[in-house]
């Protein structure tokens, strides 16, 4: 039986067993009164079911993003769609779905729970702390703004069913410095530990009390004059261990370790565990092996005949407790008897090897297990029922590859299958790992994706899902452009090998596989192609470096003839050292917007003419003494005007304009007053039937109005700008428009005020 028909039954037989609901009658399959039709809509929303159906279909789509490169900015320079897929092109090696900071993950395999079962919390910033709340859901903390698209300023309430709690908020941390490290609820209280100098109003630091319901803070509790960052918190009846980098605290020295009251925040001056020098970075509070309490402190620390960890009665009675480890420790966790260290050290008990992660006994600290087999150190360590779970900077773990983090059933210390297989390393403070459900756990991370897959430059994306397909090539090096006409698609950039195939430059793969075209057009040196367009009879593309394709000169720009793929006549020849940045067909003509002084070896025609689509001769529109006086990034065209974007700051006869214009083809003349000015040069114009105009840049405001920072959308029927602000952190290099959403990519990591790595669908108007 296949999953789809064991997930359909096992979905009947609960909705039998828990509701004693009938199976669909066939009869009644399409009334939307009847009770099969409320079922069918049930078993089709579980299942994920696009076949054509009288029933609702729902929109799954979990879009991914694309992650980490050689050089240079991440993100998608092109796009193009093929059928029921989404093509994308840029400068990436890894693709991923954009969850932000923290994940519910499976257990069985650490794959992510998809966004139609649970909201991706696309946290925006890192988070380095989870506590639970008790009732399933989570506190979290960290140095991040935005959560699931609301203002949320490093610390956040998740609610049970993945939604971030509208009524919990704390307010904004002036200096924009504030990082959460540490977390502890007591009754109506949440405790708030980390790096902050002051909160809201008031001039409390480092360690706070906020009302667990609404976020304000509770100024009844206060620790006096502490000096440094807290990096964790524990409880007991009515104390608070606080463990950090502080020195003094209420006047008196107090290094690294204190208690105070979990009522007002009094210090607790009989609490006298000494540390000469360093950080505590962890605490836990565990038990010997007669039951009675210890607290565990781990960091960088120096104690008397103690170097980096300790454990202390309540009281703060030094045990006999000592590993003795060589190095940093930064997680602790207690199982069974057992005591388990992260860190940075090699050697235990004086001089044993034990790399990264070892076990020690509870009552001695002396060895008990050292063959983890990690290649870099652990961030991280928490015990979950009958398994340790890991992070930080390794890849493998006993042999078997794991990047970033892993788990060990601890009832035999075998690597299990959770791999969630992070972009990169996770540094300290590491991650937190908190029972969400059966077969569920809720892990914070400083990464923005998990579960990534390598794609080179290059992803098909199916549109239904979000996620990347498999099979397509890698590229060796960014893609700039790409066109879809008929069964081929044409791709430009700066690559010189296509899997294992010699392609400089532009490439035809054919559709709908992918596959490398037998043809090789062959361009002389180092060009880099940053356009493709095409129309009934010809593919055009330009970019810069561009000499000869095929053994015949072509500066600037060329065109390929679509019958046999053939270098056509077409030849505007923009001159030695040119660049063709833009071509957008208009009926008869070609425009061409780049870098160039002449056409046809003509001088005094500059970054942008229109030339026949036969030959490329020019055809003096705009006219010589009209032309913008700089580069000329992007070109689009709606109700016969051209929408101009670039790097120039007037045009010859007309006037001042700021990096970008419009170009009115009936009357042949550039539009006055300008409709759209940016601050900066515009990189990127698309325009769509709606009337929408889509600007992309690096600039800061349009028409002044800082609201619109790298990216702006013009409304040409009303003439004015939308009032739309997707919050993109960077430029946008390209867009289209698909079953009636708009999808954006760029070098942005923020759309919507969430978490999106370099590509984002939308309405416009979240």
């Amino acid at each position: 039986m296949d999953a789809t028909r064991s997930k359909i039954l096992t979905i009947v037989l609960f909705c039998v067993l828990l509701f004693q609901c009938k199976p669909p009658e066939l009869s009644n399959a399409c009334d939307g009164k009847s009770k099969g039709y409320a079922l069918g809509s049930l078993i089709r929303f579980v299942t994920g079911d696009r076949s054509p159906s009288c029933l609702p279909s729902f929109d799954f789509q979990d879009l991914w993003g694309v992650f980490q490169a050689p050089s240079g900015d991440v993100g998608v320079n092109a796009m193009a769609s093929y059928r029921d897929q989404i093509i994308i092109g840029g400068n990436f090696q890894l693709m991923g779905p954009s969850t932000g900071s923290a994940a519910y993950l499976q257990t069985s395999n650490g794959k992510v729970v998809p966004s139609r079962y649970c909201r991706y919390l696309k946290i925006v910033g890192t988070t380095s702390i989870a506590i639970p709340d008790g009732g399933g859901g989570f506190y979290i903390g960290g140095e991040f703004y935005s959560v699931q698209g609301e203002n949320r300023y490093s610390v956040a309430h998740i609610l049970p069913g993945c939604q971030v709690d509208r009524v919990f908020k704390v307010p904004r941390d002036i200096a924009d410095a504030r990082v959460i490290y540490s977390l502890a609820l007591n009754g109506d209280h949440l405790y708030v530990g980390g790096n902050f100098t002051s909160w809201g109003d008031t001039s409390q630091k480092y360690l706070i009390r906020l009302n667990r319901y609404t976020g304000d803070i509770d100024t009844s509790f206060s620790v006096q004059n502490i000096d440094n960052s807290v990096f964790d918190l524990e409880t007991q009846f009515n104390s608070l261990f606080v463990c950090g980098e502080f020195s003094q605290i209420a006047g008196i020295a107090k290094r690294g370790i204190a208690k105070v009251s979990l009522t007002n925040g009094t210090l607790d001056t009989s609490f006298n565990t000494v540390i000469t020098s360093g950080t505590c970075l962890d605490l836990s509070l565990g038990t010997d092996s007669q039951g009675s309490p210890n607290l565990f402190i781990v960091g960088d620390l120096i104690a008397p005949s103690r170097n980096y960890a300790l454990s202390v009665t309540p009281d703060g009675t030094l045990t006999n407790w000592n590993p003795n480890p060589n190095a940093q420790v930064n997680s602790v966790q207690q199982y069974q008897n057992k005591i388990f260290l992260g860190g940075a050290f090699t050697t235990i008990n004086g001089g044993t090897v034990s790399s990264y992660l070892a076990a020690v006994n509870q009552d001695t600290g002396t060895l008990v297990t050292n063959n983890y087999a990690l290649n870099a150190y652990v961030a991280s360590l928490q015990v979950i029922e009958n398994n340790l779970y890991m992070s930080g900077q390794f890849t493998i773990v006993k042999g078997i590859p794991r990047i970033s983090m892993a788990s060990l059933d601890l009832t035999d210390e075998s690597v299990t299958l959770f791999n969630p297989n992070f972009e990169g390393v996770i540094s300290n403070p590491g991650s937190s790992f908190l029972q969400a459900g059966n077969g569920v756990v809720f892990v914070t991370f400083d990464r923005s994706t998990v579960n990534v897959v390598p794609r080179n430059h290059f992803a098909v994306i199916d549109e239904y899902t979000g996620v990347p397909i498999e099979g397509t090539p890698n590229f060796d090096f960014p893609i700039k452009s790409m066109n879809v006409n008929g069964n081929r698609l044409f791709v430009g950039g700066t690559f010189t090998n296509i899997g294992g195939q010699s392609r400089t430059s532009f490439a035809i793969l054919d559709l709908p596989h992918y596959q490398v075209s037998s043809t090789n057009v062959v361009l002389s040196g180092s060009p880099e192609i940053r356009t493709i367009t095409s129309d009934e009879s010809k593919v055009y593309a330009g970019g810069i470096s561009l000499g000869t394709v095929n053994g015949q000169t072509r500066n600037g720009v060329f065109a390929l003839n679509l019958s046999d793929l053939s270098l056509s006549n077409w030849n505007p020849d923009l001159g030695v050292g040119s660049s063709g940045e833009s071509i957008l067909v208009v009926n008869d003509l070609v425009f061409i917007g780049g870098s160039f002084t002449q056409i046809n070896g003509v001088g005094g025609y500059q970054n942008l003419q229109a030339v026949d689509k036969l030959n490329g001769l020019r055809m003096d529109i705009p006219s010589s003494s009209t032309l913008p006086g700089g580069l000329v990034y992007s070109l689009a065209y709606a109700n016969s005007k051209i929408y101009i974007g670039g790097f120039f700051s007037n045009i010859t006869g007309v006037g001042s304009v700021g990096n970008a214009a419009v170009y009115d083809l009936g009357s042949r003349t550039f539009l006055q007053p300008n409709p759209v000015t940016a601050e900066n040069m515009v990189n990127y114009v698309a325009t769509y039937p709606d009337g929408n105009v889509f600007y992309g840049g690096s600039f800061a405001n349009i028409n002044g109005d800082t609201k619109y920072n790298t990216f702006g959308v013009y409304q040409s029927y009303t003439n004015s700008m939308s009032t739309w602000n997707a919050g993109f952190t960077n430029v946008v290099y390209t867009s289209m428009f698909k079953n009636g959403k708009y999808y954006l990519g760029g070098i942005f990591s923020v759309a919507l005020r969430e978490l999106n790595g370099g590509i984002v669908r939308s309405s416009l108007y979240e």
